[in-house]
């Protein structure tokens, strides 16, 4: 991943909670915020927390991991709890972690939805209601959560992943319409394609015999009006652009990172 040089201290005394941030782009933006200077915690559901974690430290600021099931209150409790009286607070939150599963509502059975709107949805929600009193009484806060295009307009049998990201949104406006009187920003990154180990296990389901991973990529990339897929990077900087005071004056918005891909119409 690359990012810009510039803005390496923007982020200097600053608290990041990273959900999901053991991959793809929450791993992107804990980087980056580490980058800039903050001191990033990333919550993860498997041991990858511990390579990004130290994939991070071995060349930025201060990280810690910490391991679990977001979508249990009593796990996100005692992390959050602990993250708070470690170091005072949390200043940003950035909820990126989800599950990507496929089906139409006849394919998606009771435990697969259930499972997908806890990853999606529940962990987002423990993780708002448990850290913005501490925003509060910071003073205020920023909390960025990603959503997807599928949010707007969807692909066949994507019934509950683009369900939640839907909700996503209107949840994020929840957060800015109810908090910004206590200084809390709350926005939402809705990427499209973007090239994630998520992205790579759909381009592998895809893949033809013969095929490359990139081959499918360009499959892909062909409805997207700039004519490639997304880097992490990029989205990491929007993620960070709508932290920083830069973005002071956005609230309640979403804001797409797909090379145009919903901006137009293909028809041939």
């Amino acid at each position: 991943m690359q990012f810009t040089e510039c803005l390496e201290n923007e982020f200097a005394d600053k608290i990041a909670l990273v959900l999901g941030g053991s991959s793809g782009i929450g791993l992107g933006a804990a980087a980056l915020f580490s980058r800039r200077g903050a001191k990033v915690m990333i919550i993860g559901h498997d041991d990858s927390v511990a390579r990004a974690t130290a994939q991070i430290s071995s060349v930025h600021n201060c990280v810690e991991g910490f391991q679990g099931d977001a979508s249990e209150e009593a796990f996100m409790r005692h992390t959050i709890a602990k993250v708070i009286a470690g170091y005072g607070g949390i200043d940003i939150l950035v909820n990126s972690a989800a599950i990507h599963p496929m089906g139409d509502v006849t394919e998606t059975d009771v435990a697969m939805w259930d499972r997908a709107i806890a990853v999606n949805l529940r962990s987002m929600y423990l993780n708002c209601h448990l850290t913005i009193p501490s925003m509060v009484k910071r003073g205020g806060g920023v909390i960025i959560n990603v959503a997807s295009v599928q949010a707007t307009a969807c692909t066949k049998r994507v019934c509950v992943y683009a369900t939640t990201k839907g909700a996503i949104v209107s949840f994020t406006r929840t957060l800015a319409v109810d908090f910004a009187q206590k200084g809390i920003r709350a926005n939402v990154v809705s990427p499209g394609s973007i090239i994630t180990p998520m992205q790579e296990y759909f381009a592998n389901l895809n893949r033809r015999e013969g095929q490359t991973v990139e081959d499918v990529y360009k499959q892909f990339a062909k409805p997207v009006p700039l004519g490639r897929l997304g880097d992490v990077a990029e989205t990491a900087e929007l993620i960070c652009f709508l932290a920083s005071p830069r973005g002071g004056f956005c609230t309640g918005g979403e804001y797409v990172v797909d090379g145009g891909l919903i901006a137009g119409l293909r028809l041939y």
